[in-house]
């Protein structure tokens, strides 16, 4: 895995460009990985700068005040510190509008999402949702995925006027016709799958719809309530129940749709990044025999890059200790969900595990939608739940196209990324130390930044390769071919360059710019193989995000230097190939298989030199 450098100066130009006030008297600094802030401190001009805060202390990030000359003069303090090697980032302080509180006319009571210290509450003991929506409110990945959360519960209430928008929808079946007709092997499945009665048939249900809600209710239509996305899709399941068929079933639908979606390049079915079950089995031992299927499903639908957010029992009990299904299961691809309170404090009646737990989030009452079309407030690790699986659906969306890449071409190690930049976001409560994985609560809006840091290209950075194919129509090789870029990533000219080609992670050959193609020789047929080619610059060793090709060579049987088929590679062998060196014989696919030894296409004198080498022992 290669990790990049990411510089805000870009954004630094469209500020200037669009007119943002910068202030005159303060820059923000990331200082350099492993170094502390004393180290730092003692470093700089303090005739010129002062530590005025410390802005994010998990970042290691601080505001410098500007003294004396230097104040008025952001800009070139921004342009002094970019050369310093206790800098990771510099930029300037820019004063900047609240643009997205949502206008749903019941906002103010969502607690979770922006606590203003209402009803008693503690201010800012929230998620950051609002701070989260100025980089992004959901929807699609900077791949053009639309990006569709799964709710595995009791049913949905499909009418809901907040839940309407962000339906996902199959488009390829027709309604109440009883034909599969996308033959996906569900039939009429319109808008998800009820595995109650294995149709396409999603019951009304009040407390699936209310975490539906928490979600992805539609935000910014004036109407009830926001999700943690304005907009996802959200696909409806009938299936909470501690019956493990069942259960089974409509975790299956979630897989098929998303393997479906992989493998027809997304013209069919979902792009499922997330599950939520608001359910489960108390005290029950994930990896026994009765309840280890649910541990394999969680593994199998996060190979696909899906994690699945459990709620914990609602008692005060150590699932450390005392298990549960699902929140005790040890699945990497589990996240565990416990249950703060608006003062973020842990709720009295919620279960935690220093081992299992993985976080907590708000889910005392939490506003949302409801049956009969409004709104109503529930309490539980219930409404824990979704607010964890919301953001990762909206992670799926701030996510830096380095990380979506990545995310494409290994969705299970992407997936394994997104559950640690949601952990290493949180905010740390005292509340939740040392009785949970993380020892914190939820905070979208940091998770929202680290992954837009992460694989993000640097503005010196070169771009990557782009139309990335690969021909494996002869035997036993493969030719890549792409475009060259033109440009950095800050769309200044690219300098001299070479492309870096690795195979199965292992570096294999730099190809100079201009050439635009490498061929591999001497592979085996029918085996995968994966290739990246990154992009680097000469003088600076500057590199892109790596864009990646998965092949399986083709080929028959054959042994390589026995060119008579007789099991035995001696001068005979020498002969025949002399032969079809001299043009005696027209070599066929095999032939070329068994005595192409420099794999150049051509029965040459060459070849016949290396066989004599073979021969010889040589």
């Amino acid at each position: 895995m290669y990790y990049f450098r990411y510089h805000l100066y870009v954004l630094l130009i469209i500020n200037i460009l669009f007119g943002q006030e910068i202030v005159q008297d303060r820059i923000i600094v990331k200082i350099a990985p492993d170094l502390s802030r004393a180290d730092f401190i003692a470093s700089i001009d303090t005739s010129k700068y002062a530590i005025e805060k410390v802005l994010v202390k998990r970042l290691n990030i601080v505001s410098l005040k500007l003294k004396n000359d230097m104040i008025g003069l952001p800009l070139k303090a921004v342009k002094e510190f970019q050369s310093s090697p206790y800098i990771d980032k510099v930029m300037p302080d820019t004063k900047v509008s609240r643009r997205n509180i949502p206008d749903d006319n019941q906002f103010d009571q969502q607690w979770a999402l922006h606590n203003t210290g209402q009803s008693g509450g503690t201010i800012d003991a929230d998620i950051d949702a609002i701070e989260a929506w100025d980089i992004s409110t959901g929807g699609v990945t900077p791949l053009g995925d639309t990006i569709v959360v799964a709710i595995v519960d009791g049913g949905m209430l499909l009418t809901h006027n907040d839940l309407i928008p962000n339906l996902w929808t199959n488009y390829g079946e027709i309604p109440g016709n009883g034909i599969d007709d996308d033959d996906n092997g569900y039939i009429d499945d319109i808008h998800g799958w009820n595995a109650y009665s294995s149709n396409g048939s999603i019951p009304s249900d009040g407390h699936g719809t209310h975490v539906a809600g928490i979600v992805g209710a539609k935000g910014n239509n004036g109407d009830y309530v926001s999700g943690v996305n304005w907009d996802v899709k959200l696909m409806a399941l009938g299936g909470s129940s501690g019956t493990t068929s069942i259960v089974l079933e409509a975790y299956g639908y979630i897989l098929d749709q998303r393997a479906i979606y992989d493998s027809t390049g997304g013209t069919s079915g979902a792009f499922v990044v997330a599950t939520n079950s608001s359910f489960g089995v108390n005290n029950a031992d994930c990896n026994s025999a009765t309840y280890s299927l649910w541990n394999d499903m969680y593994n199998a639908l996060g190979e696909y890059g899906i994690l699945s957010c459990g709620a914990t029992m609602n008692n005060n009990s150590n699932v450390d200790v005392t298990g549960d299904v699902p929140t005790g299961c040890n699945s990497d691809y589990m996240i565990s969900v416990t249950n703060t309170t608006r003062n973020d404090s842990k709720n009295s009646g919620a279960a935690y595990g220093l081992t299992t737990i993985d976080l907590g989030a708000p889910g005392t009452q939490i506003l949302s939608t409801y049956t009969g079309g409004g709104t109503s407030s529930l309490s539980g690790t219930s409404m824990a739940s979704p607010q964890v699986a919301g953001a990762i659906g909206l992670i799926h969306s701030s996510m830096s196209s380095g990380l979506a890449s990545l995310f494409r071409a290994s969705p299970d190690q992407g997936a394994m990324i997104i559950k640690q930049i949601i952990l290493e976001g949180t905010d740390q409560l005292s509340s939740l130390n040392g009785i949970t994985v993380s020892g914190g609560r939820l905070n979208l809006y940091n998770s929202a930044v680290l992954s837009m840091e992460y694989l993000a290209a640097d503005s010196l950075d070169p771009n990557p390769i782009t139309n990335l194919t690969a021909d494996t129509s002869e035997w036993y090789r493969v030719n890549l071919q792409w475009n060259d870029p033109t440009e950095l990533f800050g769309g200044d000219p690219i300098p001299n360059f070479m492309i870096d080609i690795y195979k199965n992670e292992e570096f294999e050959a730099s190809v100079w710019s201009g050439v635009e193609s490498y061929t591999d020789n001497g592979l085996s047929a029918n085996t995968e193989y994966n290739y990246s080619l990154i992009t680097r610059v000469i003088d600076t060793d500057s590199l892109s995000i790596g864009v990646s090709i998965s092949v399986a060579p083709i080929g028959g049987n054959c042994q390589p230097s026995d060119v008579n088929e007789d099991n035995i590679v001696n001068i005979l062998d020498v002969i025949e190939l002399l032969r079809f060196s001299l043009g005696y014989y027209n070599p066929t696919d095999l032939d070329y298989c068994k005595a192409d030894l420099n794999y150049d296409n051509v029965l040459d004198i060459i070849d016949v030199l290396m066989l004599m080498d073979v021969i010889l022992g040589v």
